[in-house]
């Protein structure tokens, strides 16, 4: 095994070096202390600590190591600068779901690193760019970051079968020592820098693996060509509405693409002499190649429907991203094929690289203020909210507070303001949001809910029933975040002179609740069971109701039986009840 290529007490030093400062950052998040209290630097530095030496230990060696160097510290920069950018999002500590955030943003991030490893590598060794060259860095890089994973994994259960066994003999020194972050840290990374000086050092394997996929995906191709020419050959007989109906068919279709470009990039390496497959069935592929822009659009049309009956959101946003990325590659290769017919693979490497660049660029726009897609759902909701297309009580606060980060936070507050005289409701179900369990609701809500009482036929409420009314329903935060209205009815069912009141809420999400209040010393919440003849919601005329209708109070037919200090109340079975009603109107 010959090293001598590779800087290895170079890489073996940066990876120690990379191990300590993730132990730091880690410190930082169990203590609390800087940078962990401000995610802006916290994403920052674990950006740069994570991409800056793992592109050094993929792609140094002795001839590119200053150029590399240079290059990697430059992007990872770049990288830092992004994760910055996201670290301002989180917005407010310590209740915004940083998850929405981080998953899409490392999955850009990683995506983002993979590509421009292979041109950093191209640039370092001072080669021409070509498409094999890069074919050959992006799967050597690939199989070489997830051969060195699995090392370090290996390395890791070693250690803890190491720590198992002598805790069984009650020497317990091994286990604490390897369940300590100041071991195993550095450990794992040196793991992982030792890992892939090996793998790396072992060309002939990888590009052995790297011809193993070429092969199985070569036969992969067909079929998915196949299964994509049959399903557009079945639309006129079962038309388009199925696809949106059914499922969301446009992402469906959007990975139907990918699978087809990456199958196809995997078997055709640009080289126009290459003959992968016999000429009927090299035909049969780029016929199907030629197809792929009726896919793109079939999701654009998909996607135009639901954008222009829901407005924008994030997952619609990257969706189109994808979409524009696929439809560029596949109008690339069909202009290709248009051309240079059977020998349109020559000029599949002009396409991929420049759409390297492209993707490239695109994933730094997303996550910077030049394309933040977040920003750009809020803006968009906020305009069909002010054209009408959005009533207030239609809005998904929910999607503003988890999805959208410091956008959403922004419009939330600035909705407080604006709706606070308008829309007491709407801004009590505001207050809700970005709170603890265990948080309780505050004076202002206490008011605002107060307020929202709406009481009909010029009913006068005592202060403190609507107290009680507070109470009860702030005992529970979803509950309050749902209501839509309260109506408060004057009522006597029990016919004893006394008044009592019937407190009606509706929620957003279109149900109706009924509670009786007696006063019995104090107000008393009564839960009542509402019964409709006709089977029928009252939603969207309960208010004209309650104001029109006439009051009449109903004896129940089966009056409670007492036996001694036993009381029975008697009524019929929901089902036996819905049953015998049929039979009436029948």
């Amino acid at each position: 095994m010959d090293t001598s290529r590779y800087p290895t007490l170079l890489m073996l030093l940066v990876a120690l070096v990379q191990g300590f400062c993730l132990l730091i950052l880690h410190e930082s998040i169990e203590f609390e202390f800087w940078p962990a209290t401000s995610p802006s630097w916290l994403y920052t530095l674990y950006a740069f600590v994570l991409v800056c030496p793992t592109m050094f230990l993929l792609a140094a060696n002795n001839a590119n190591t200053l150029r590399l160097g240079t290059g990697a510290v430059g992007f990872a920069l770049l990288c830092a600068a992004l994760a910055y950018y996201t670290g301002l999002q989180v917005i407010p500590l310590p209740h915004a779901d940083v998850e929405e955030l981080l998953f899409p943003f490392c999955f850009a991030i990683s995506l983002l690193t993979f590509k421009a490893l292979m041109y950093l590598q191209v640039w370092a060794d001072d080669e021409p760019l070509d498409y094999p060259k890069l074919f050959s860095y992006s799967w050597r890089n690939l199989l070489t970051l997830g051969l060195g994973l699995a090392f370090t994994l290996v390395t890791w259960g070693v250690l803890m079968l190491w720590a198992g066994l002598f805790k069984v003999i009650n020497i317990d020194f091994f286990y604490d020592l390897f369940t300590e972050e100041w071991f195993y840290y550095p450990i794992l990374t040196m793991a992982l820098a030792f890992g892939i000086i090996l793998i790396r050092s072992l060309t002939v394997i990888v590009d052995t693996i790297k011809r193993l996929q070429q092969v199985l995906l070569k036969y992969l191709l067909v079929l998915l060509i196949f299964v994509s020419l049959l399903f557009l050959v079945t639309l006129p007989f079962t038309g388009l509405e199925p696809i949106w109906e059914n499922g969301p068919g446009s992402y469906l279709m959007l990975w139907m693409q990918a699978c087809i470009l990456f199958a196809l990039n995997s078997v055709y390496q640009s080289n126009a002499n290459e003959r992968p497959y016999a000429l009927p069935v090299h035909r049969f592929i780029y016929g199907g190649i030629a197809l792929l822009p009726c896919y793109s659009a079939l999701v654009f049309y998909g996607l135009a429907l639901r954008i222009e009956q829901y407005g924008w959101s994030v997952s619609r946003f990257w969706g189109i991203i994808v979409w524009a990325l696929l439809a560029l590659f596949s109008i690339g290769y069909v202009l290709a094929i248009v051309r240079k017919r059977d020998a349109w693979i020559a000029t599949l490497g002009k396409v991929n690289v420049g759409m390297g660049v492209v993707l490239m660029l695109t994933l730094v726009a997303v996550n910077s203020p030049l394309l933040d897609l977040r920003k750009r759902t809020v803006n968009d909701q906020l305009n069909r909210i002010a054209e009408g297309k959005i009533a207030i009580d239609d809005i998904d606060i929910q999607y503003f507070e988890r999805h959208l980060a410091k956008p959403g936070f922004d419009a939330i507050e600035k909705w407080k303001t604006t709706y606070r005289d308008t829309h007491p409701e709407f801004v009590m179900r505001l207050n809700q949001l970005y709170m603890n369990w265990d948080e309780i609701n505050s004076e202002n809500d206490k008011t605002l809910l107060m307020s929202n009482v709406k009481c009909i036929r010029d009913c006068a409420a005592p202060s403190e029933l609507l107290e009680q009314i507070y109470i009860d329903l702030s005992a529970n935060r979803w509950v309050m975040r749902d209501i839509k209205h309260l109506y408060l009815l004057q009522v006597d069912p029990n016919e004893d002179g006394e008044t009592e009141y019937l407190l009606i809420q509706e929620t957003v999400y279109g149900g109706t609740t009924f509670y009786l209040y007696a006063w019995q010393q104090q107000w008393q919440k009564l839960i009542v069971n509402s019964v409709n003849t006709k089977g029928d919601s009252p939603e969207g005329d309960i208010l004209k109701l309650l104001e029109n209708a006439t009051v009449l109070y109903e004896a129940p037919k089966y009056k409670h039986i007492r036996i001694g200090d036993l009381i029975i109340g008697t009524h019929l079975d929901d089902n036996h009840s819905q049953t015998s009603k049929q039979a009436e109107e029948q």
